[in-house]
């Protein structure tokens, strides 16, 4: 008879994102693994899908700004995911020219964790970020199932996982929502971006999504005969957020510096760091692993 098989047990005292990486590793090489005690629990970070089913009305805006507030108060465990994969531009908003893209990785025979992390382009602005593809073309090869995969184990490995989608709801938006912890819903003063955003909200209903939500009205102050009570009653929510008009906030977009790191005194920039707040109290500080590269 051959020898037996290994048996490792590990302790309930290890931190469970390591107990599971260890036990993982350990079952690949032949080995059993028990725990200790209870088993180890993956660790999950906030999924926060941010949409905005009508164009324009500064979506990337606020997504590169949130997940930059955020890597300021957890540096190296935020990423941005950039699911406008024909036409997205996250990784412009953020000064960066990734070399990998979710549609390379798609193509890839396997995805785990370890593949997962060589696609994802490190900032200077403290965070991650998965670019989508290099184009329309490209962005075909991209499906449901892999945006299904791959963001459960981005929120394995990070605390914050910022997804920034494109105009309507569409295949890849709808896989990133069933991951979703958070959904933060964007809209501009104007009737067609509520209206758009109340048939997404109905839709979402229908299909029994209850993430948390969030109501972000982006040039909140813009005279165009509406107000923002106009809107929560259309949308039938409260505003969290009302960032005012900012023409600082294109400029930034431009240049590759969110404006919250640009000129963090201006109002605009006050309620999207008071936004980053309300996902990540100051006095909540969660521990979390940091991937290195």
């Amino acid at each position: 008879m051959g020898d037996a098989t290994p048996t490792v047990t590990i302790g309930h005292d290890m931190p469970p994102e390591l107990a599971a990486e260890v036990s993982t590793a350990l079952q690949r090489l032949g080995v059993n693994v028990e725990a200790n005690g209870a088993s180890p629990q993956r660790r999950t970070g906030k999924v926060i899908v941010v949409i905005s089913p009508k164009g324009g009305s500064g979506k990337t805006a606020i997504s590169s700004n949130l997940a930059v507030a955020l890597a300021q108060r957890h540096p190296g465990r935020v990423v941005g995911v950039d699911l406008d994969v024909q036409f997205g531009d996250l990784g412009l908003a953020l000064s960066l020219t990734p070399e990998r893209t979710l549609a390379q990785l798609s193509r890839a025979s396997q995805i785990d964790a370890t593949t997962l992390k060589l696609f994802l382009t490190p900032s200077k602005h403290g965070l991650y970020v998965l670019a989508g593809a290099d184009g329309p073309v490209d962005a075909d090869s991209i499906a449901h199932a892999h945006v299904s995969t791959v963001v459960p184990l981005l929120a394995e490995n990070f605390d914050y996982v910022i997804v920034d989608t494109p105009a309507g709801l569409d295949e890849l938006t709808l896989a990133a929502v069933e991951c979703a912890s958070d959904l933060l819903l964007v809209s501009s003063l104007d009737v067609t971006s509520i209206r758009s955003l109340r048939t997404a909200l109905d839709a979402l209903d229908r299909m029994g999504v209850t993430a948390e939500r969030r109501f972000v009205l982006n040039r909140a102050d813009a005279k165009v005969g509406i107000d923002a009570s106009d809107a929560e009653e259309a949308i039938g929510m409260q505003v969290s957020s009302a960032v005012p008009e900012c023409r600082e906030i294109p400029l930034s977009l431009n240049l590759g510096t969110p404006v919250v790191l640009a000129n963090p005194k201006l109002p605009a920039s006050k309620r999207l760091l008071a936004l980053a707040e309300a996902y990540a109290p100051a006095d909540a500080e969660r521990a979390g692993k940091r991937w290195r590269r």
